[in-house]
């Protein structure tokens, strides 16, 4: 008897109640399954779709892989059903088209070696998929429902970046993401720039002893050189929007801008996030002029900007205080916490009030059309960090 299988699409009401209920249904001794939050979330927004079997509870994860000919190619992430149930499953998502990847039988990736600096980045090697699960435990703790599956980084699931840092042999960092399709919020306006197919930028870990190595940045700026290599324009990812370090890496470094804010993005608590996990959408063009800053260092780079420094800017908040709107200065400044992981964790209640002001000024402000604000730099005033934004328009990202 064959099966019936449906497709979902994120856009389903209901689509985080089933996340839920075919995860906690599902066997752990199974195929590992991406985290729940991911698939919630990111996985969502990037394209992602559900295959789901309502017989019996079945379902396979459909992720973006790629475009041919106008149309939209998606990974099955499933062991292989037989012939009749492809078949199914391949004239449901016409005139689209499945690649079928068996997670239970990956082959591994092709193991790559370039050298920068004291660091060997690259591809990684077979038995190097256990060192990125424990450092992705030892940075962010939990289960190993919570990590990214060994198989996202095999040739037959094709991820759009799948890299590793290594340092005397030792891997120390890595770097996972996927394509998607599309970006809705660049939508409204125009760029000659691809974003039909993009690359989310998914995850990525440093091991302390290799931090403030400028590891992050030569991780980034590899991946920014594939994704050109492969004729992209975009990478996308998210933070959290009041990390300061994260705000000096992205923007005064990269040269991405941020031009969304989501509040509450991702369902979980952990020890880097103790109060709703809200999220900036980044974007980097590194093929533009604003975004191929990103890819060199100029000998000023490293250092912080001051306040002053930004000709008509307003101040839009004294800590949790809101005391400003912008009017039509040419720019803003959001105050951030100088250590949002100490705060969090010392004073829970206070955390919350900065969370919940900042969430509400950058939602209001933010975004890439005429009369919105993105977020290009950072800056300093005394002991106090903002965040710098500025009038939205085509010479800020082309």
């Amino acid at each position: 008897m064959r099966t019936t299988w449906h497709l979902v699409e994120p856009e389903a009401t209901t689509w985080s109640t089933l996340i839920n209920t075919l995860y906690a249904e599902a066997d752990p001794s199974a195929v590992q399954l991406p985290p729940d939050y991911f698939v919630k979330t990111t996985f969502a927004r990037m394209g992602g779709r559900l295959l789901l079997n309502r017989a019996n509870d079945a379902f396979a994860l459909l992720f973006p892989r790629g475009l041919h000919e106008g149309q939209r190619l998606y990974t099955a992430r499933m062991p292989d059903p037989g012939a009749l149930v492809r078949g199914e499953i391949e004239a449901l998502l016409a005139p689209d088209r499945l690649i079928w990847h068996d997670p239970t039988r990956p082959p591994p990736g092709v193991p790559s070696h370039h050298l920068d600096g004291p660091f060997d980045l690259g591809a990684p090697e077979p038995h190097e998929l256990a060192a990125i699960r424990g450092l992705h435990e030892a940075i962010w703790g939990g289960s190993a429902a919570a990590r990214y599956p060994d198989d996202l980084h095999s040739a037959s699931f094709q991820p759009a970046t799948s890299l590793v840092a290594r340092y005397h042999d030792q891997v120390v960092g890595f770097l996972l993401g996927f394509y998607r399709f599309g970006l809705a919020a660049l939508n409204e306006i125009t760029l000659p720039y691809r974003h039909d197919l993009a690359v989310e930028s998914q995850v990525m870990g440093i091991a302390p002893e290799a931090r403030r190595m400028g590891l992050a940045v030569m991780l980034k700026r590899y991946q920014a050189r594939q994704v050109l290599a492969q004729g992209l324009d975009l990478i996308h990812w998210t933070v959290d929007p009041l990390q300061f370090g994260n705000a000096r890496l992205n923007f005064g470094r990269l040269r991405a801008v941020a031009g969304a804010c989501y509040p509450d993005y991702y369902p979980f608590r952990n020890s880097l996030n103790r109060v709703p996990a809200s999220r900036l959408g980044l974007v980097w063009l590194p093929r533009s002029a604003h975004g191929q800053g990103g890819l060199v260092e100029p000998p000023a780079r490293s250092a912080v900007a001051a306040l002053t420094d930004f000709p008509d800017l307003a101040i839009l908040n004294d800590g949790f205080t809101p005391i400003a709107t912008p009017g039509n200065a040419a720019a803003i400044a959001i105050e951030i916490p100088a250590d949002w992981t100490t705060m969090q964790h010392t004073d829970l209640a206070l955390a919350l009030r900065w969370r919940t002001v900042t969430d509400t000024i950058l939602t209001e402000q933010l975004g890439f059309t005429e009369g919105r604000y993105l977020l290009t730099d950072v800056a300093r005033a005394g002991e106090r960090c903002y965040v710098i934004g500025r009038r939205a328009g085509g010479v800020l990202v082309i």
